[in-house]
């Protein structure tokens, strides 16, 4: 395997690059960057060869266990469409959530391919929440209350996922045992092409669900627990998707953003 630079992030993530010039994405051991991306949360990979096909994405994905199939297949385009039926496929920004929400199988692991970035000054980044370091600056009263809280969520299928949960908001990573916060933002049905919609059981008598959404979206986006990814034509990224929320910034519009996503179950 090639000498590879780890560059720690703040206040999590790594980025990782081949010591030696560029090599393939293949040469790395999954095991290895499996170990990071545990320790890590998000590890970008840049200054490997891209992969020119997504079957070569698939493949590769393949090494860190089953692939979840969508009923658009294995490689989900994230890019903007010309008459989009969800907000994902626009420029506006994507609130923070956490990948198969509505599905069957939570995937443990996102595997990105940026195919084409935007600009450095058109936006477009993916921003990551790590949860564990949100519930480990809680205060013990709210802690308990986020413990009690269940939140239920409802939205239209208008792509891939859609449908009516309800889902602890306090929950445990199914591979470590630490405790992660499972959260999706409300999208207000004025301002997103579809909405979601939350309705928030547990809570105390004087603490209403606006005054609730209102807070989490501070603790979840204060610079000491968030970090946000610059995409650079050719990164991947490989992240722990039951630890981290993840969303992404607005960008200009008409910048080329062009992303692949695979989910490792």
């Amino acid at each position: 395997m090639s000498a590879l630079t780890i560059t720690p992030g703040r206040p999590f993530g790594a980025l990782v690059e081949p010591a030696d010039g560029e090599t393939e994405l293949g040469a790395l051991d999954p095991a290895v960057v499996r170990d990071l991306v545990h320790e890590h949360k998000v590890v970008a990979l840049r200054g490997f060869r891209p992969f020119a096909q997504k079957e070569e994405l698939v493949d590769y994905a393949k090494r860190w266990g089953e692939v979840l199939s969508w009923n658009f297949g294995e490689v989900l385009d994230l890019e903007v469409h010309a008459d989009p039926k969800d907000y994902v496929f626009t420029s506006g920004p994507v609130p923070y959530h956490w990948d198969g929400a509505f599905a069957a199988t939570v995937p443990s692991h996102q595997v990105f391919q940026c195919v084409k970035a935007p600009d450095l000054s058109a936006g477009g980044r993916t921003v990551f929440c790590d949860t564990g370091l949100v519930l480990a600056a809680l205060s013990e009263e709210t802690r308990r209350i986020w413990e009690t809280v269940k939140v239920t969520y409802r939205k239209e299928k208008t792509a891939h996922y859609g449908g009516h949960i309800t889902a602890d908001l306090v929950q445990s990573h199914p591979h470590t045992g630490e405790p992660v916060v499972r959260y999706a933002e409300p999208l207000d049905p004025e301002k997103f092409v579809s909405p979601l919609f939350l309705d928030v059981d547990g809570l105390p008598e004087d603490l209403t669900a606006e005054a609730f959404f209102a807070d989490i979206e501070e603790r979840l986006y204060a610079p000491e627990v968030s970090y946000q990814h610059v995409w650079a034509d050719g990164d991947y990224v490989i992240t722990d998707n039951h630890a981290l929320l993840h969303g992404r910034t607005a960008f200009t519009a008409g910048s080329a953003r062009h992303l692949r996503r695979v989910h490792v179950i």
